[in-house]
């Protein structure tokens, strides 16, 4: 079988003479992609720029996000330690990654990648955030949860989201279907780094302040927390299989503190203002969940009805 590639699509897609591609059906269409082997996408940077001395940590998180295969950080000098330092630091932490120095003036990071199923990672990161907010609420009734602990299921959930994040950049290997839900996915992990970090702010605060909360506004947050908490899991289980009926349960739910939102400044005049201000960040998050189940109820309706 012969096919013949527009060569605007081929310099779009980086198909250069001699690369390698793959042909996948998707229903009655057959789907063309560059292999993972056949098109490798790298950049380089010179770092006799000042703003990619500056930033050289985060160019190595960027690329690795974006769907760069690998990087060359180089100069007309021998090559800077605080700069391979800098960049060794962010690439220590990402999967799968090797860094060093490939010459006297020249650092190359390469990126590799490990199949992940994005269902089943987006499932356990619904399951962590929920540990999280099950940690609030041992701490509203008298725990002593330290920061060290928050702080290490955060690191761990921004790890999760790395790598969801750079499937979602690269999606190749996949036929259309599978790119375009994988997509709907992704839409939802980006809301919820969203929410990760507006938890891991929440947890600080309720460590924080939680001595200032009568016993009653304690029972109330964690009563808001524990909906929360079930509206997630039902939200995320719910993918797999996929199912509109739990997004709907995983809504009403979430409803319940998201309609105290028109009486809040009424409920901020009869309480402390440490209750205030948590149930303001509670319904703020409560915000951003919301768009996540939106986001996965349309998976769930892609999943089952579309053609």
């Amino acid at each position: 079988m012969i096919i013949t590639i527009p060569r605007e699509w081929a310099r779009k897609h980086r198909v250069n003479v001699g690369s390698i591609v793959s042909v996948f059906e998707d229903g009655e269409r057959l789907i063309i992609s560059p292999s993972e082997g056949g098109s490798i996408l790298k950049s380089s940077f010179s770092i006799q720029h000042n703003n990619v001395c500056k930033h050289a940590g985060r160019i190595v998180l960027c690329s690795y996000i974006s769907g760069l295969d690998s990087i060359v950080l180089y100069s007309n000098r021998p090559f800077r330690s605080d700069i391979l330092e800098k960049a060794s630091q962010i690439a220590e932490k990402l999967p799968s990654t090797e860094s060093g120095l490939i010459s006297e003036y020249e650092m190359a990071i390469n990126f590799k990648d490990k199949i992940i199923n994005v269902v089943d990672t987006l499932m356990v990161y619904g399951r962590n955030l929920s540990d999280l907010i099950s940690k609030l609420t041992m701490q509203l009734d008298g725990s002593n949860i330290s920061q060290s602990d928050i702080d290490m299921g955060y690191e761990e959930l921004k790890s999760y989201s790395f790598r969801l994040l750079r499937m979602a950049s690269r999606g190749r290997g996949q036929g259309l279907t599978e790119e375009h839900m994988n997509r709907l996915l992704s839409a939802a992990v980006g809301l919820l780094i969203l929410s990760n970090d507006s938890l891991y702010k929440l947890a600080i605060d309720i460590i924080n302040l939680s001595d200032n909360l009568s016993l009653d506004e304690k029972e109330r947050l964690k009563f808001l927390l524990q909906l929360l908490e079930v509206s997630i899991v039902t939200s995320t289980s719910s993918i797999q299989p996929p199912s509109i009926k739990k997004e709907e349960e995983a809504y009403w739910k979430l409803r319940t503190i998201l309609e105290l939102e028109k009486d809040l400044v009424e409920i901020i005049k009869s309480s402390s203002p440490s209750f205030g201000y948590l149930l303001a960040r509670i319904i703020d998050i409560s915000r951003i969940i919301n768009n996540v189940e939106e986001t996965l109820l349309c998976y769930s309706i892609f999943s089952k009805y579309s053609e």
